[in-house]
C-alpha cells in the first residue's frame, strides 16, 4: 500500500525534473539556443583559476566567444593581481562592445604601464565602434592623443578615425601641428581622411 502511495509522488518529481531539464535546454540563455552557453561557462570557471595564466587564457577566450554574460566577471577581472590577465581582460570588454564596461575602462588611461594604457585605448575604440558612441569615449580617446608613448597615441589616433565623429578633427589638426613623428602624422592624415567620408 505504501509502495504504491509513493509512486504518484515519484512520478510527479520524476516528470519536474524532465520539464526542468527541458526548461533548461530550450532557455534563450541554454545550450540549445545559444551556441555561447557552453565555452562561456566553461572560460568562467577557468577565470577563477588560481594559474595567472589560465586566468589570462579564459580572459582573451571570452572576448572571442563574444557572450554577454561575461561582461560582469570581465570587470571582476580588471581588479586581477595579474597585468596580464587585467591587459586581457580589457581587450575582451572591448570586443564584447557593450557600454557597461565604459566607466570601467577610462580610468585605465592613465595607468602607469604603457601596455595597459594602450589596451585601454583600442578597447575604447571598439567601444566607440557602437552605433551612438558614448561622449566619454570620444573625450578619453582625444585626451589619450597627449599621451608621451607613441604607441598610445597612435592608438587613439587610428581609433578616432575608424569611429568617425567629427568631434575629434580640430584635436587631430592640433596634434599634427605640434607632433615630431612622421608616423603619426600618417595615422592622422588616415583618421582624418576616414572621418570626412563617414561624414559627408
Amino acid at each position: 500500500m505504501t509502495q504504491k502511495a509513493n509512486r504518484p509522488v515519484a512520478n510527479r518529481s520524476l516528470s519536474q525534473k524532465i520539464r526542468r531539464l527541458i526548461h533548461w535546454l530550450s532557455h534563450r540563455d541554454g545550450p540549445l539556443r545559444n551556441w555561447r552557453y557552453i565555452p562561456t561557462r566553461l572560460l568562467l570557471r577557468k577565470l577563477r583559476s588560481e594559474s595567472y595564466e589560465i586566468r589570462a587564457y579564459a580572459a582573451e577566450g571570452l572576448g572571442s566567444i563574444g557572450d554577454v554574460h561575461a561582461i560582469a566577471p570581465l570587470i571582476g577581472a580588471l581588479t586581477d593581481e595579474n597585468t596580464t590577465v587585467r591587459r586581457f581582460a580589457i581587450s575582451s570588454l572591448g570586443h564584447l562592445r557593450d557600454e557597461r564596461a565604459v566607466d570601467v575602462l577610462i580610468p585605465f588611461i592613465q595607468d602607469e604601464e604603457p601596455d595597459m594604457r594602450c589596451a585601454a585605448v583600442v578597447a575604447l575604440g571598439e567601444l566607440g565602434l557602437t552605433p551612438t558612441p558614448p561622449g566619454q569615449v570620444i573625450e578619453a580617446l582625444i585626451a589619450s592623443m597627449a599621451d608621451t608613448d607613441r604607441a598610445v597615441c597612435s592608438a587613439a589616433v587610428v581609433a578616432l578615425g575608424r569611429i568617425g565623429n567629427p568631434q575629434a578633427v580640430s584635436a587631430l589638426n592640433a596634434l599634427a601641428e605640434t607632433t615630431e613623428s612622421e608616423w603619426v602624422r600618417r595615422y592622422i592624415s588616415e583618421a582624418l581622411h576616414q572621418i570626412e567620408e563617414q561624414n559627408a
